[in-house]
């Protein structure tokens, strides 16, 4: 029997889901008759769901929302494929046992519809991003050691450049000082040289002076003693 109710939606119950969180999802029924129709949501995993109300009485063109929980958070990678089955039949009075109604109904009255159910897409594209951010920061990990190894690898050839640019400009200061005092120590010594010839020049210059003067005083002393 088709008709009594309008379902929304109609193919797939979507949860939205939260690691380590309880997923949630909602189902509209719509009454389309002019008469009180009865519902019942059956479920293929009942220790899975928490269906309010799972059964109930729809007034003449009302709209009832159900609200369906898990009782136990959904973990990305478990295989999520459960079913839902939506009942409704006309009622007579709204006092009647419902859960003895829908035992006595015959099934040839009763509008049935399966409905399947996922996790939402845009969840499933969220846990994807999570899976692929650590991708993208390994790779921006490995691009930044790149550059790293590319900067220590430049500076390894050119530092040892300025390296010896910085020795060669040492070795060149100790150098021209080496040559400074080389200079400096020659003058010296042929000033020194040069004071000592003059010293013995003079001191060759007073022996020779005092052999003529005791060379003349024995000349005078000979011809006044004869």
């Amino acid at each position: 029997m088709q008709g009594l109710i309008e379902i929304e939606p109609k193919q797939f119950l979507e949860f939205d889901a939260e690691e380590n969180k309880l997923a949630h999802a909602q189902l509209s029924l719509k009454n389309l008759t002019q008469q009180d129709v009865a519902f019942k949501i059956k479920t293929t995993t009942p220790t899975l769901f928490q269906v309010k109300p799972s059964v109930g009485i729809i007034n003449s063109k009302q709209t009832q929302v159900i609200e369906i929980s898990t009782s136990q958070p959904i973990k990305n990678d478990a295989k999520f494929d459960p079913k839902f089955q939506v009942n409704a039949c006309f009622i007579d009075f709204q006092d009647q046992d419902l859960n003895q109604f829908w035992k006595n109904k015959d099934q040839s009255t009763i509008q049935s519809q399966q409905i399947k159910s996922r996790i939402k897409q845009n969840i499933q594209q969220d846990v994807q991003s999570h899976q692929q951010a650590p991708e993208s920061k390994i790779i921006e990990s490995n691009q930044s050691i790149s550059q790293q190894q590319e900067s220590k690898m430049f500076k390894s050839v050119i530092e040892p450049k300025a390296e010896n640019d910085e020795q060669i400009k040492q070795y060149k200061e100790q150098l021209e000082k080496l040559q400074q005092e080389y200079q400096d120590f020659r003058k010296k010594m042929e000033y020194e040289t040069q004071q000592a010839l003059l010293k013995k020049d003079k001191s060759n210059l007073s022996f020779s002076q005092l052999l003529l003067a005791v060379l003349i005083a024995l000349v005078a002393g000979y011809f006044i003693g004869n």
